[in-house]
Order: structure tokens, then sequence, then C-alpha cells
């Protein structure tokens, strides 16, 4: 009896903790997500081109490049909910400083800012389930955080734009300012009474020099060279989409922006229910195959997307995108949890990260440039065109696993 009670302890501490961490990825991803949906009006009130939005959204994510990378490694051994709280608390600071936005150089600055709030959540957020849930439960409680984060920025998307258009742009902002505040009430309230043990892993005192650092961070990319592609394409997907769909369904249609706001927030809505089933989808076709497939659909829905302008073929298009992207970031994380031990988590996640921002960096630079150049198609293909190749570099493979003990 006595161990039956404390075993439900342990699963309502754990369960505690998810919870929180689903408030904050909720929150993190919703904010980072009703920026890039006001870009066509930015584009509008402060005469941005296709390039400066490119540099705004690719800076932003150069900067959290680096951010993360340095969070991730100092957040070993640190109270894991104060520093998650430190980043949500940045966020809503920032996000009542975007209202005052003037130009091209305020918006550049302040979304810096927002950014580096932002970089806290999934070194710190993701390693913290890693570390819980490591022997259990794992790629349900990942389904469910990644969900979460799904479902923050589909409330983000489908109202941003329609509240924007009866009130006017900073609105969503405020909203969005004063949710931070009541996540961050929430999540002390949830964590007050948890373990310091849960709370703190515990750090193996070493030091590093620079040169140690990165040939233990090369060692590490070898482990998992076959997933490090996987990282910059989702992270590509998310950044392309969430960036330019806006603004190509208002150069290629006649649809309002409430309207744009509701095509997007499809992809996201279907892929937040996604995410929450990813641990029966995995249960039924396998880890790996859930890899392959929604890569391969990723990559011609993607090209698809650059051609047709049709509302309903964009719509089965978005649902198709919705399925298959949003469920590659719990299974590919999953695949890195099982190797990593908990007390390089953060470390370890910082840098994985880093690479998944640094691949949607690149493509939202190009994709930016190459708008102006070509058109707003262009970045879809791109992204298409690269994760067809991919798909077909894990065809080749399939026999191998995707990480090495």
């Amino acid at each position: 009896m006595i161990l039956y009670s404390s075993l439900i302890n342990l699963m309502n501490e754990k369960n505690k903790i998810l919870s929180t961490v689903s408030l904050y990825h909720a929150l993190n991803d919703g904010t980072v997500a009703a920026i890039p949906i006001l870009f066509p009006i930015f584009k509008a009130i402060f005469n941005l081109s296709y390039t400066e939005i490119g540099i705004i959204t690719g800076g932003g994510l150069l900067l959290s490049i680096i951010a993360q990378l340095m969070i991730g490694r100092i957040s070993d051994g640190k109270n894991t909910q104060t520093l998650l709280s430190l980043g949500i608390f940045i966020i809503s600071i920032s996000l009542i400083l975007l209202t005052k936005a003037q130009g091209f150089f305020s918006l550049l600055f302040l979304m810096f800012f927002l950014r580096l709030g932002s970089s806290f959540f999934h070194p710190i957020g993701v390693g913290w389930i890693s570390r819980i849930f490591k022997k259990d439960k794992l790629d349900w409680a990942m389904g469910i955080q990644s969900g979460s984060a799904d479902i923050g920025a589909f409330i983000a998307i489908s109202t941003t734009l329609y509240i924007s258009e009866i009130t006017n742009w900073d609105y969503p902002l405020f909203l969005w300012s004063f949710a931070g505040g009541i996540v961050l009430i929430l999540g002390a309230y949830l964590t007050r009474n948890i373990k310091e043990e849960f709370l703190i892993a515990k750090k193996i005192a070493k030091v590093q020099t620079i040169k140690e650092a990165i040939s233990e961070s090369v060692i590490f990319l070898k482990k998992i060279k076959l997933l490090v592609p996987a990282f910059i394409i989702s992270g590509s997907c998310w950044g392309v989409v969430v960036t330019y769909l806006p603004l190509l369904l208002d150069e290629r249609t006649d649809l309002s922006l409430a309207v744009i706001g509701l095509v997007v927030s499809i992809w996201i809505g279907i892929g937040s229910i996604s995410s929450i089933y990813y641990g029966k989808i995995c249960t039924g076709l396998g880890r790996k195959n859930v890899v392959y497939l929604s890569y391969l659909t990723i990559g011609i829905t993607s090209i698809l997307l650059s051609y047709f302008t049709e509302i309903e073929i964009i719509i089965l298009i978005m649902v198709l995108l919705g399925i298959t992207v949003f469920i590659t970031f719990p299974a590919i994380v999953s695949f890195i949890s099982e190797i990593t031990h908990e007390t390089v988590e953060g470390k370890t996640f910082g840098t994985i990260f880093t690479l998944q921002l640094g691949g949607s960096t690149l493509y939202l630079f190009l994709g930016g440039f190459l708008a102006d150049v070509f058109g707003i198609w262009i970045p879809f293909m791109l992204l298409g065109v690269t994760t067809l190749f991919f798909s077909g570099v894990l065809l080749l493979n399939r026999k191998k696993p995707f990480v090495l003990e």
C-alpha cells in the first residue's frame, strides 16, 4: 500500500511537470507564431520588402541559434522551472514593446528581444521532459508537450488577424503578453511542491575548453548524422509556412486577412491533433516509418503548394502538411532522448535545436531573397525539393539505425 501511494505521488509530480512544460510551450510557440501572421500588415504599414521580412525572421532565428546553444549548456545543473519562467517573462515584456514598433529597424530589434526570450524553452523544457519521462511513456509525453505548443500556435494564428481587423494590430500582442503573466502564475502554482531532484539534475563537474566542447558536439552529431537533416527540415517547414504562406495567399488569392489566418490555422489545428495522438500513431506504425512517411509527404505537398492557388486544393494540402510536419518533432526528439544522459539534457537539446534553427534561418534568408527575384512561391519549391531528396536518403538507409548509442 505504501509502495502504491509512492507511485501515485511520483506520477502526480511527473504529470504536474508535464502540465507546466505544456503550458509554457503553448505560450512560447503561440507568441512566436503570432508575429509572422502579422507580416502582411507590417509589410503594408512599414513598407517592408520580402528581403527585409527575411532579415527580420532569419536574423531572429540566427540570434536564437546562439542563445539556445549557450542557454542549453548553462542550464544543466540549474533550476529548470526558474529558467523557463525567465524566458516567459522576457517574452511578455517584448510583446508589450513590440506594440511601439515604428519601422524596420525597431521591428528588427524587438523581434530579436522576443527571440531571446523564446530561446529558453526548447533546450530546457524539452530536456526536462526527456529527463523525467526517459524510462516511461517517453513518446506519449513528447507528443503531449509538442501538441500543446501546436495548440498555442493554432490559437495565435486563427485569432490574430481576425482580432487585428476588428480592433488594431497591437491588440493581439497585448493579449498574449497578459496570457504570459497568467501562465507564469499557473506554472509557479503547479510546481510549488515538486521535489528538488525533479527540478535540478545533478551536473557532473567538468570544465571544458572551447576545443573540447566542439569536439564533444562533433562526436554527438556523428551519432545522429542521419537525423541532422530532419531537424533542419522540420524547423524550416515551420518557419517557411508561418512566414511565407500568409504572404503567398495575400498576393495570389482574393482571400481576406481573416480567412488567410483561418487557412493557416487549419494546418496547425490538424498538427495539434496529430501531435497529441503521436504516441498512438507511433505504436501503430513504428517511429522510423512515421519519420519516413512524414518527410515524403512534406516534400510532395510543399511542391504542390508552390503551384496551386485554388482554395480547396490549398486546404487539402494544409491538412496533409498538418498531419505530417508536427509529428516529426516528437518523433525525432524521442530518438535523441534515448541516447542522452540525464545530466546533459540541456546541452544536448541546445545543440539539436540549434541545428533546427540554423536550417530554418538559412531557408528564411534565402526564401526572402529569392521571393523578391522569382516570386513568393519559391520558398515552398525550395523546401519541397530538399525534403524529397532527404526522403530518398532515408529510404536508402532504411535498414540502418537512426541514432548510434
